[in-house]
């Protein structure tokens, strides 16, 4: 049965049991500059408007009650249909231990292959028998990614209220469906045969035999396989509480933001950097020796041990590069330029880190900065308490006719360092209280603004209000006086 039967079938199944059931209400957040269909709007009408349609109409009252009853109908069978289907977009985590462990037997069957030197058939014999266990579980894996992907357009299409999911299923989706599928086609397959190669020395040639792994087509088909990790990135991203959250959902589509791994990664990276690269870079660390040391061997198909290639993948991350060890192949060398490459970018974003979290923050740059303005203050009331005192001295020599001195133009020199001195500290105390000053704080000022804008506002329209009163109350007084003036007239 397929899977549009199947969700055909449920959805008749839930129809019937929540045939008798009160709908809930539910508020459907829809995408900005977007034509959603008109079966999905629903327009409500205030309260005195629905009274006066019953008073006025009631047949079409009736009927609009039963339109907005069929509309609450759909939008429940649309929710359900999308719980069903996120549910069934499990299958993510059988594709991830099915990639991961098809990585994991590559990587003990090149081992294995390594170890061969001598062809030994019960080496050749197990490393044949892992090949055929990859060769199985990529099968299973492709074919886990067609169904993926076919429950996926049902998401998309219940997402976006499409009638059908062939409308979601464009080119750019069908070249990444086949680019998904041909990065988990890539594996090495099993195969029984021998290449052999001449070799010359001198006049003489000597025929060779080569073993599988030195024709590097194992590797050749095995380094591919670590493309598989998109299948992680998956698993984090179907895992996740903001995916997984219809309403944060609803919100995302509100101001058109895309919950997918690169908004997923951003966010691990502001809440957990240190974790976040801890963890990224031992993955690579791993998987970068492991690649060296399968790309490059050395003379007599001796391939480099784990321990050097940790260590030629760390020189090469930190861009360093002492040359005691150095690949020596294309495939090698290759690993090594996108490893120093990686490196470079890894190397930037970690200082980024680091100078995020050395940064000071908002209460520390408070406090910093009121001990330093405090410190400059005391040292400008000890410079203004020195050009008191020279200022004094001065003026006692240049009383007693000793202006040309060298205690005088002693005195004068340090009036004026003292003054210079001064100055700068002015500067200084400046620029402190100027750095206080950021987003924050104007933000707060303004906001303060506001509201003492909003009181004085506040404040006018009562003051209008006293005025009004006030006139009020003068042509009440001026009617009442009238009002004595005729019953004097009568009465006189």
């Amino acid at each position: 049965m397929s899977t549009t039967d199947n969700l055909h079938s449920s959805d008749i199944l839930y129809n019937k049991s929540h045939s008798e059931a009160s709908l809930p209400l539910t508020t459907i957040v829809l995408i900005p500059e977007s034509t959603p269909p008109v079966s999905n709007i629903l327009s409500f009408e205030t309260t005195d408007e629905i009274n006066n349609e019953d008073e006025l109409n009631p047949l079409l009252n009736k009927r609009r009650r039963s339109t907005r009853t069929s509309l609450m109908a759909d939008v429940s069978r649309r929710l359900y249909k999308r719980k069903v289907l996120y549910n069934r977009l499990e299958i993510s985590n059988i594709m991830c231990v099915l990639g991961m462990s098809g990585v994991i037997l590559m990587i003990i069957e090149n081992e294995i292959t390594f170890m061969n030197i001598e062809n030994n058939d019960a080496y050749t014999c197990i490393s044949e028998r892992i090949k055929l266990i990859i060769s199985i579980t990529t099968m299973i894996l492709v074919n886990l990614v067609f169904y993926y992907h076919r429950i996926d357009l049902d998401f998309y299409a219940v997402n976006n209220s499409l009638d059908h999911w062939r409308i979601g299923l464009t080119g750019t989706k069908i070249f990444l469906i086949l680019f998904e599928v041909f990065i988990c086609m890539i594996h090495p397959f099993p195969r029984c045969f021998r290449l052999t190669c001449h070799i010359k020395h001198g006049r003489s040639t000597k025929e060779e035999l080569l073993e599988k792994s030195y024709i590097a087509f194992d590797v050749a088909l095995g380094l591919p396989m670590f493309a598989r990790v998109y299948l992680i990135c998956r698993l984090v991203t179907f895992h996740s509480h903001l995916v997984a959250d219809v309403s944060l959902q609803a919100l995302g589509y509100f101001n058109q933001v895309s919950f997918d791994f690169l908004f997923l990664t951003k966010t691990y990276l502001t809440r957990w950097p240190t974790r976040s690269l801890l963890v990224f870079c031992t993955f690579i660390f791993f998987m970068g020796s492991w690649s060296l040391r399968a790309c490059d061997y050395r003379f007599g198909y001796e391939h480099v041990s784990m321990l050097d290639s940790m260590w030629l993948f760390i020189m090469t991350f930190t861009t360093v590069g002492y040359g005691d060890l150095k690949p020596s192949l294309y495939c090698g060398r290759t690993v090594a330029a996108i490893t120093a490459l990686i490196g470079v970018l890894l190397t930037a974003l970690l200082i980024s880190i680091l100078a995020q979290k050395l940064e000071l923050t908002r209460s520390e740059k408070y406090v910093h900065n009121f001990v330093l303005n405090i410190g400059l203050g005391k040292e400008r009331q000890i410079q203004a308490a020195n050009i008191i005192k020279y200022a004094i001295k001065r003026w006692y020599l240049n009383r007693k006719h000793q202006s040309l001195t060298s205690e005088y133009i002693k005195i004068q020199r340090r009036l004026y360092r003292s003054i210079h001195f001064n100055q700068r500290l002015k500067r200084e105390q400046k620029k402190v209280i100027d750095s206080c000053i950021g987003l924050p704080e104007l933000i707060t000022a303004q906001r303060e603004s506001n509201d003492k804008i909003k009181k004085l506002m506040s404040m006018e329209v009562k003051v209008d209000r006293i005025e009004k009163n006030v006139a009020d109350m003068n042509t009440t007084m001026n009617s009442i006086r009238n009002t004595l003036d005729l019953l004097l007239n009568k009465i006189t």
